[in-house]
C-alpha cells in the first residue's frame, strides 16, 4: 500500500502522450482507476488495481511543459472481493488546451467517486462547476447524458453489465469534440458476491394493471438535476 501523501497531477498534451500502458493481463473480478482518456490526449488507466486485496493511493506530479489539460490533488483506486471504488479529488479540466476546443468551457469538481458493491454500482459528485456554474447532480439514475455544450457531453453514473458478468460504473465519462477526444473520471468494477441470493421481484405499489389490458403507468425515478448561475 502506498502512502497516504499529497500531491498534484498535472497532465499536459506532451506529459500524456508519453504515457505507456500496463501490459494487457487476465483480468479478475474486481478493478478500479481514477482517470483514463484517449483520443488527441492518452492517459492509461491511473491509478489502476485489479485483484483482491489491494489498494493504490496515487499522488505524483508529472513534467509540463504548457499549459495542463488535467489537474488533480489526489487519486485513488481500491479494491478487494465484491468491492471496488475510486475517486478523484480536486480535479480541473482546462480543455480549451485541446485543439480546435478554444470555446469549450472549463470543468471543476471538488470530489468524484465511484463505488461498486456486489454488482450494485454508485456515484458521488461534489461541487461540479462547469464554465464556473455550478452543476447539480442528485440521485442522478444510470447511464444520464448531460450535455453542456455543443461538443461537451458528460454521461454521468455510466453503468455497463460486462459479458462475463460484472459490473462497470464510471461516475463521470466525457465525450469532447464529438468522439475525438473521451475522459473517463472514476471507475470501478465488480461481480456479485457468491454468496449473495437473488431477491424475490416485487411490484411497485404505483404500477396497477389498466383497465382494458393496457401496459401498467410507469413508476417516476426521482431526479434532480440543475444548473445555476
Amino acid at each position: 500500500m502506498s502512502p497516504r501523501t499529497t500531491g498534484v497531477l498535472a497532465c499536459s498534451v506532451a506529459a500524456c502522450l508519453a504515457f505507456t500502458a500496463s501490459p494487457a493481463g487476465a483480468a479478475p473480478a474486481e478493478s478500479a482507476y481514477a482517470i483514463a482518456a484517449s483520443g488527441l490526449v492518452k492517459i492509461p488507466r491511473t491509478p489502476s488495481v485489479s485483484g483482491p486485496g489491494q489498494e493504490s493511493l496515487a499522488s505524483v506530479a508529472l513534467p509540463t511543459s504548457g499549459p495542463s489539460l488535467v489537474s488533480a490533488k489526489a487519486l485513488n483506486a481500491e479494491v478487494k472481493p465484491g468491492h471496488a471504488q475510486s475517486s478523484v479529488a480536486g480535479l480541473s479540466l482546462d480543455l480549451a488546451t485541446l485543439p480546435a476546443a478554444a470555446t469549450l468551457p472549463g470543468v471543476s469538481a471538488e470530489v468524484i467517486k465511484a463505488d461498486c458493491r456486489d454488482g450494485k454500482g454508485s456515484v458521488s459528485i461534489a461541487n461540479l462547476k462547469v464554465g464556473g456554474k455550478a452543476v447539480k447532480l442528485d440521485q442522478v439514475p444510470p447511464n444520464t447524458t448531460v450535455p453542456l455544450a455543443p461538443l461537451l457531453e458528460l454521461v454521468v453514473n455510466k453503468q455497463t453489465k460486462n459479458d462475463d458478468g460484472t459490473l462497470t460504473v464510471t461516475a463521470v465519462s466525457a465525450k469532447l469534440l464529438g468522439q475525438t477526444q473521451t475522459l473517463d473520471i472514476a471507475s470501478a468494477t465488480c461481480a456479485k458476491s457468491p454468496g449473495d441470493t437473488p431477491e424475490p421481484p416485487t411490484k411497485p405499489g404505483g404500477d396497477k394493471p389498466q383497465p382494458g389490458g393496457k401496459a401498467p403507468k410507469p413508476t417516476p425515478v426521482p431526479a434532480h438535476l440543475d444548473v445555476t448561475g
